[in-house]
């Protein structure tokens, strides 16, 4: 009798403003992975749950590669995209058994950056808004993307843009909290590793890890604590509760004119790994720090 598959499931939510760059990351996160040279020389195969989902995200990818077309900008569109990962397969029968899963499914739940800066424009638009981030409270890790473009923008003045994007994230939140514990009870299940991550990095290419953290930290460092208040007011035990610790600097290709080198990225690699593993490292932690069950930590 075949064995019965093994899924890991990890989710994560990926806050950004409208123009902020999530459909161009996600679209070469997983068109990357369908690439010949990928799935010949990778240990592990990546399949969209969503055969269609799938099949839109890798048209984004090729259309940005073969065409230097980038995907058009989305509003308002909250949309779940589940993959599947699955590493090659193995001879080794015992060895499979002892494994504690077989398949890692990696959610990715994307906030559309609308419904933090505009107010909904009907009753049914305000449910959405609702069920959406019910739905993101189960992920493991969030991301909070500062568009890099912005940066630029308001070069000399950054504290201007961050400031701006990071009080309205607090805003939004504050302003779904009556909708989100309907009994005023804290949340056991929250995302407890709030990560600040930097998007569209090719337009900064002198600007590191490290020197992204000390800007925010150098910019905004009050509104990064005020907004870490705020999801503590939303969680049980808010000391296991990570924002401003860590940080990553993202980039989905390289752009210019007439031209987009898909293969020129940054960062991109390192989102699975700090979805999957950064939460049990966090998770091991605050249990040996704080007097928790496990079972509001996991």
């Amino acid at each position: 009798m075949a064995q019965k598959s093994k899924i890991k499931e990890q989710n994560i939510a990926v806050f950004g403003e409208p123009g902020s760059g999530k459909t161009v990351l996600l679209s070469s996160l997983y068109g990357a992975t369908q690439e010949p040279a990928f799935r010949g020389d990778s240990l592990y195969k990546v399949f969209a749950d969503d055969v269609g989902q799938g099949t839109r995200l890798l048209q984004n990818y090729l259309k940005m590669r073969k065409d230097a077309q980038a995907p058009p900008k989305t509003r308002f569109a909250s949309t779940s995209y589940s993959f599947t990962i699955k590493p090659k397969k193995d001879n080794n029968a015992e060895a499979a058994k002892r494994t504690p899963f077989s398949a890692l499914r990696f959610i990715w739940h994307d906030y559309p950056g609308e419904w933090f800066t505009e107010d909904p424009s009907s009753h049914e638009e305000a449910r959405r808004r609702i069920e959406t981030f019910t739905t993101l409270l189960k992920s493991d890790v969030a991301l909070i993307l500062v568009d890099g473009q912005k940066l630029l923008d308001y070069a000399g003045e950054e504290e201007k843009y961050l400031k701006s994007l990071l009080r309205g994230l607090g805003a939004g939140l504050q302003a779904l909290q009556d909708d989100i514990l309907p009994d005023g009870q804290p949340l056991e299940e929250f995302p407890r590793i709030w990560v600040l991550a930097l998007s569209k990095a090719d337009l900064l290419p002198d600007l590191d890890v490290h020197e992204f953290q000390s800007l925010i930290i150098h910019k905004a460092a009050d509104e990064v604590a005020a907004l870490s208040d705020t999801l503590k007011e939303l969680v049980q035990v808010p000391e296991a509760l990570s924002l401003g610790e860590d940080f990553l600097v993202l980039s989905s290709a390289k752009f210019e004119p007439g031209k987009i080198d898909v293969t020129t990225r940054r960062g991109l690699d390192l989102i699975l790994p700090v979805a999957s593993l950064l939460p049990l490292e966090r998770l091991g932690q605050w249990f040996d720090k704080l007097d928790v069950p496990l079972k509001v930590l996991g």
